[in-house]
């Protein structure tokens, strides 16, 4: 397994996309920075811009933005992950070197999450950077941010793990790299919302057990009013899952397309 985990890790650090990944890590952080004090400028002062965080939430969002830069690269890892593999015929020499499929599925969970939590530290360099030293200068402090970490790092650690196995399991499943970044990306982003609508506006339901609605829950107060699916704005009429239930149905969101792949185009002949 030491041997898979250290072949995995290797191709990920030979792949240019996987770097493009990282280096956008950070300005996209910092544009949810900017973000967070235009929230913040808001509830303070109903005509202001920006504003230094104030409240509990603000405090979190600011600390935490780096959640919603994951949930935008994180599933990319763990689709580039594997579909590479694919795209660029590498998959017959690994599972030559590696017979056993289930311990080179295995490197490549393990190989995402350290991917991800390496970008999850990128966002937090991000927000010492720029976050904490733009909310001083308009008259916060950097300590009432800090003494949120406990509750926010932990979140976001987990969340981007999660996030990235979802991606993971994504591109297993479907084998093509195109796809499977339409898949998790778009389907996401894009039509996860445009279904939650509708069925919130025809049907009343809260339809809150899809990945990204799962996600905001299990990050509470970090995914409020940053304009993200049935959480943003501090809507009150779309309910969330308990924080411990989103994190259990985005667990299955990720092992759960894992598991079917595995046991369908993973196992296939690959030549």
């Amino acid at each position: 397994m030491i041997r898979s985990l250290r072949s995995e890790i290797a191709k990920l650090w030979s792949m240019p996309g996987m770097w493009v990944v990282l280096l956008l890590a950070f300005p996209l952080t910092g544009l949810f920075v900017l973000l967070a004090f235009l929230q913040a400028g808001n509830h303070a002062f109903p005509s202001s811009t920006f504003a230094h965080v104030q409240t509990l939430g603000d405090r979190r969002i600011l600390l935490g933005s780096g959640f919603r830069m994951a949930t935008l690269l994180a599933p990319l890892v763990g689709v580039l992950c594997v579909t590479t593999e694919y795209r660029h015929k590498t998959i017959t020499s690994t599972l030559l070197l590696t017979p056993q499929r289930s311990r080179v599925l295995g490197a490549k969970v393990v190989t995402t999450a350290i991917w991800c939590v390496g970008m999850t530290f990128i966002s937090f360099v991000a927000v010492a950077a720029i976050g904490l030293p733009w909310n001083s200068g308009m008259g916060g402090t950097i300590g009432s941010v800090l003494d949120q970490a406990g509750a926010v790092v932990p979140e976001v650690l987990l969340a981007t793990v999660l996030l990235g196995l979802f991606g993971l399991g994504s591109g297993t499943l479907v084998k093509n790299q195109i796809a499977g970044v339409l898949v998790t990306i778009g389907g996401t982003l894009i039509l996860e919302q445009l279904i939650v609508g509708i069925i919130k506006v025809t049907t009343h339901y809260s339809l809150n057990w899809l990945p990204n609605e799962a996600t905001a829950a299990f990050v509470g107060t970090i995914s409020k009013g940053q304009g993200f699916g049935g959480s943003g704005g501090g809507n009150n009429v779309f309910q969330l899952l308990p924080w411990w239930l989103g994190g259990i149905v985005m667990l299955g969101w990720g092992l759960g397309p894992l598991a079917i792949g595995y046991f369908t185009t993973f196992r296939k002949d690959v030549t």
